[in-house]
């Protein structure tokens, strides 16, 4: 399979594809990291087209170039050859400010870690990424409230982070996330450091900014049960894709099993 560059899919995928308009785009990318001369080759040939409001899982063990991809896929690393278009622009080239500039603008990132400020409230870590954009002061408030809001935490906005269970942590980075309205949700690991419970309620709010949002949904996960919730399942292993399908039996809230 190395440097074939294939792209194994379903035929129902292929109509799919066709028929929806494809917000990302990777063509034929590699991915290497060199360190003292040494180049280390970790992506190999790896195509994969994403429609817009899709709900896909990224599945891969560890060392898969998995991470790798996500990290591309965010504009938080670059490809060494090959096209990734975004939104139908490519964006293989961008410098590192214009990269940023992409990102803040159309990634939404939820981290395994939640990466929150811990002294900080939940209301000051949902407004962050609005420091950094063009929306005035004078709106700010009403639209960070909205998304507090929606995740379901109204009642502890003016909490500290570190006051928060894990669960609650995770939304607030859930609404942190969509506090710029990304086209797209990056979601790594999202139930990695949850209880069953908790993880359910964070996939069931995934789940409900793709159906009802129509936010595209990336999800990079090593659960099975996890990667069920997307509509395709992509698996990863040495750094090419060793299967693209899309999933017949997708999960929904009426199928909450502990996690495995």
């Amino acid at each position: 399979m190395r440097g074939t560059g294939r792209c194994i899919e379903t035929d129902r995928h292929r109509t799919t594809t066709n028929i929806m308009s494809n917000i990302i785009e990777l063509v034929n990318i590699t991915k290497d990291y060199v360190n003292d001369d040494v180049v280390t080759p970790v992506l190999h040939g790896v195509n994969l087209s994403i429609p817009q409001g899709q709900f896909i899982s990224i599945m891969g063990p560890s060392g898969s170039g998995k991470s790798t991809v996500m990290n591309i896929l965010g504009f938080l690393d670059v490809i060494t050859t090959g096209m990734y278009r975004f939104n139908g622009r490519d964006v293989s080239k961008l410098n590192d400010d214009q990269l940023a500039d992409m990102r803040g603008a159309n990634i939404g990132f939820v981290f395994q870690t939640f990466n929150l400020l811990p002294r900080t409230t939940v209301y000051e870590n949902v407004m962050l990424p609005l420091i950094y954009s063009n929306v005035p002061p004078s709106k700010r408030h009403q639209i960070v409230s909205e998304k507090i809001e929606l995740v379901g935490l109204g009642h502890r906005i003016n909490n500290f982070s570190n006051q928060l269970s894990g669960g609650e942590r995770q939304r607030v980075a859930i609404a942190r996330a969509l506090i710029r309205n990304p086209d797209v949700i990056l979601a790594d690991e999202p139930t990695g450091n949850l209880d069953s419970k908790s993880g359910e309620v964070v996939m069931d709010m995934l789940l409900d900014l793709n159906k009802e949002q129509g936010k595209t949904v990336i999800l990079v996960t090593h659960e099975t049960y996890t990667a069920e919730y997307g509509q395709r399942i992509v698996r990863i292993k040495d750094g090419t894709i060793v299967s693209d399908e899309m999933n017949g039996h997708r999960r929904t809230r009426d199928d909450h099993q502990p996690l495995k």
